[in-house]
């Protein structure tokens, strides 16, 4: 079958896993950490005013790449290049000038996802083999390669790619940062996250470099971060439990089991 990734892949099983979910809220927030990233965002992009519906957008895109054909997975990273094309400009608050195509932005916020992903299913599922994160990172460059990163800046290992993420001089909060925090915790997830969503976002805070969490005034005591651990866990598991799969990830599951099937006869 003509897809980026299989069912057998890291990839399917990190993002059909709550945590998938949990880890692409919070690359949100390391993103914006990067003011060109940000800057692009706030100047063209909808998510500060129709947060919810932007965010329902991204997580179309990650699940037509996770599970389309090859045809609906270029046809997808075509429009998202499209779109990305007028969104040029000049960031107000460093003066550095920013394009959306640009491959290492475009680095920058592939690596921050793929960071994020894998830290929220390695807190998720403590004692997993670390070569199936070093797997899902190799597997992802991928999707790099066709929406156009520099694949020099894209590493294919999760401690290089952590390393990578956390080591940008750019890095910086300031007020531009406290607003997409803010708009942040105004969204509300569909499904069982949103039911969840505002332990997702103190354990989000807990699961940032120090340094960040003291700049945006949301530090998270121990206590505080043990018992959102235990809501957020339990939310997770209840919602593995009663979320159905995606009807794209059901079409490529049962496209699979009919190439499997037609090879045995």
């Amino acid at each position: 079958m003509d897809t980026l990734f299989a069912p057998e892949s890291a990839v399917w099983r990190l993002h059909s896993d709550f945590s998938g979910l949990v880890g692409g809220l919070r690359a949100l927030a390391v993103q914006s950490l990067e003011p060109r990233a940000l800057a692009g965002v706030r100047q063209f992009s909808r998510f500060g005013k129709r947060p919810d519906e932007r965010l329902r957008e991204t997580i179309d895109f990650i699940d037509t790449i996770t599970y389309g054909d090859m045809e609906e997975v270029r046809s997808a990273i075509a429009v998202v290049r499209r779109l990305h094309e007028p969104v040029n400009g000049v960031d107000p608050a460093s003066g550095l000038a920013f394009s959306a195509n640009d491959p290492f932005l475009l680095a920058w916020v592939h690596n921050a996802m793929v960071e994020s992903i894998c830290f929220a299913y390695e807190r998720f599922h403590p004692g997993v083999d670390r070569a199936l994160y070093d797997r899902y990172v190799e597997e992802m460059t991928r999707f790099a390669d066709l929406i156009g990163c520099d694949m020099a800046e894209v590493p294919d290992r999760y401690g290089d790619l952590s390393h990578w993420v956390w080591r940008q001089p750019s890095l910086v909060v300031n007020e531009a940062t406290l607003e997409a925090f803010n708009v942040l915790e105004r969204l509300r997830p569909e499904g069982f996250v949103g039911q969840v969503y505002p332990f997702v976002m103190r354990w989000l805070y807990a699961s940032l470099p120090s340094w960040v969490a003291l700049q945006l005034d949301r530090p998270v005591s121990t206590v505080e971060e043990s018992l959102v651990w235990v809501g957020l866990k339990m939310g997770g598991e209840l919602s593995m439990s009663v979320t159905p799969p995606s009807p794209r990830r059901i079409r490529a599951q049962s496209r699979y089991a009919q190439e499997n099937a037609d090879a045995t006869r």
